[in-house]
């Protein structure tokens, strides 16, 4: 018994030494976020301060599984910034139906459409918004969601929403294995997930350790290296295609034309050796390009690889393109967001959409202070 608990303390101490070590040091980049740190305020889950609304910034959905909360008003900690965010009375971003627009333009998409790491001003739709003559672009992303839940979303909306263009923007990085976890969800009769088990519980409370956040990466990466694949498999391509051509098809039922755009996820322009969920992510975009063009040639909408268009904005912008995405949260950064929205202006300009007037050099609207934060 006398052994046991000597093994116990020692293995305890040697974990204390560890987490210490981690905790000075820092080798892997698993200290908080540096504006959650420099916080003036209380936040909620290490990451948001609500005005209005709250604790929960994302509500359970019976169709769709997670819903932003309607009605609210908080602000982000993210990387070095703070983010105003506010949501409307369906849980979106930004106005359905501002005064002074001729006509809208829906948008769909996950949390880069959604504008994670932006203010109200600096989002992909609120930047055409600006730019555009006439339209409003109304801003259907939701964080976490895939292609099949973006044609449940455009089916809810596409009769209270007038419009004859639709935006869909595809994330590379994970649109496809949300499917795969919505279509799990669907087939479990929509079990709560929502509520964690006991499990899920202690699983939170070790990932606040620096010894967790440790494991948690290490097991993701290197036990488990087929749970991102470095190419689609069978059952995300199938669901993938099935569901475009769904959105397409229910696009041209309501007599719109539908335009997607494809958004890389940042590791495609890290180099070698950095660590990825993915041993070969830039072989996983050109596969997710592939099939884009593949649904886009048989379904007969419009598409534009954004990858490319972000690596000439960097040389234009005279910035790394690492520098458009945030670090350690990976969403598009303000900038990042402005190159994007200037690209797809551009295309819809010249396909008579909207005409444009875009910046000529990103204009940061909106900015917060993380240590000097109030309530609007």
């Amino acid at each position: 018994m006398k052994n046991i608990v000597a093994i116990a303390v020692s293995v305890l101490f040697a974990l204390l030494i560890v987490e210490i070590g981690l905790r000075v040091f820092d080798p892997l980049g698993l200290e908080p976020h540096a504006s959650q740190e420099q916080a003036n305020v209380s936040l909620e889950n290490n990451t948001f301060y609500f005005c209005k609304g709250g604790p929960d910034q994302l509500l359970p959905h019976p169709e769709l599984y997670s819903r932003e909360a309607p009605n609210q008003a908080y602000f982000e900690f993210l990387n070095d910034i703070v983010s105003l965010v506010e949501t409307n009375e369906y849980g979106f971003r930004g106005e359905f139906d501002p005064e002074g627009s001729d006509d809208r333009i829906v948008v769909l998409g996950d949390s880069f459409i959604r504008g994670t790491l932006a203010d109200e001003t600096e989002t992909i739709p609120a930047l055409l918004s600006q730019w555009s003559k006439g339209s409003h672009f109304v801003n259907l992303g939701t964080g976490g969601h895939g292609t099949m839940q973006h044609l449940l979303t455009y089916r809810e909306f596409k009769d209270k929403l007038p419009h004859d263009t639709v935006l869909l923007f595809v994330f590379n990085g994970n649109d496809l294995v949300d499917n795969v976890d919505f279509l799990a969800w669907q087939d479990n009769a929509k079990s709560d997930l929502h509520e964690p088990t006991l499990m899920q519980r202690a699983k939170r409370m070790l990932v606040k350790l620096h010894i967790g956040k440790l494991l948690q990466r290490f097991s993701s990466t290197y036990l488990n290296p087929t749970e991102y694949p470095s190419r689609p498999t069978d059952e995300e391509r199938t669901l993938f295609l099935n569901s475009l051509a769904e959105i397409s098809q229910t696009v041209a039922d309501q007599d719109a034309r539908l335009f997607v755009f494809s958004l890389p996820e940042v590791a495609e322009f890290f180099p070698e050796g950095r660590l990825s969920y993915r041993k070969d992510s830039v072989g996983y975009g050109d596969a997710t390009r592939e099939l884009l063009n593949e649904a886009a040639e048989v379904n007969g909408f419009t598409y534009l690889p954004l990858k490319p268009v972000l690596e000439n904005a960097s040389r234009e912008l005279g910035v790394p393109t690492l520098e458009l995405f945030g670090d350690p949260d990976h969403h598009m950064r303000e900038i990042g967001n402005f190159a994007a929205a200037r690209a797809v202006a551009e295309l819809l300009q010249d396909n008579g959409v909207s005409v444009f007037t875009p910046d000529d050099q990103f204009v940061d609207r909106t900015k917060f202070e993380p240590s000097d934060v109030a309530c609007p």
